[in-house]
């Protein structure tokens, strides 16, 4: 099953729409991204492990991840450590904000899956399961 790619924005109401499987820190550090996005010098966008600059409305790919690692990676060769504590502040928040968004993607992607093979629930009649499983039970004596 391919799970589509996630924006900012879809991440956010995914998260709202499932509260209780997202902890404190992952539920404060997306509506960090989008608070970010609101800023004035921002221009609507945010920055993805602070480096790569992202609408809340683009698909957060793996690629995507990947190159704001390797630019960090790149820059931190480049510039060297922190100058200061400010700096190494600033550093390690976008580290965290950036792991706490790679939380919540695996998360999504696990629960669209689960949902996807998800069989029908025996207390709900009405309930068919996922998609998966409706083709299945469609073309096979699952669920008859």
């Amino acid at each position: 099953m391919n799970v589509p790619d996630p924006t900012l924005n879809e991440l956010s109401d995914f998260i709202n729409t499932n509260p209780d499987y997202f902890g404190e820190d992952e539920h404060k550090d997306i509506a960090g991204y989008l608070s970010d996005t609101k800023e004035k010098y921002s221009n609507g966008k945010y920055w993805l492990k602070g480096q790569l600059e992202m609408t809340p409305d683009e698909k957060i790919t793996i690629e995507k991840m990947n190159t704001a690692i390797e630019i960090d990676n790149r820059r931190k060769i480049e510039y060297g450590g922190p100058c200061n504590g400010l700096e190494a502040m600033s550093m390690l928040q976008h580290e965290k904000k950036f792991e706490n968004l790679q939380n919540v993607l695996h998360k999504y992607y696990e629960l669209l899956q689960e949902e996807y093979f998800r069989p029908p629930k025996p207390s709900d009649p009405t309930d068919t399961g996922g998609l998966f499983y409706q083709k299945l039970a469609e073309n096979t004596l699952v669920g008859k």
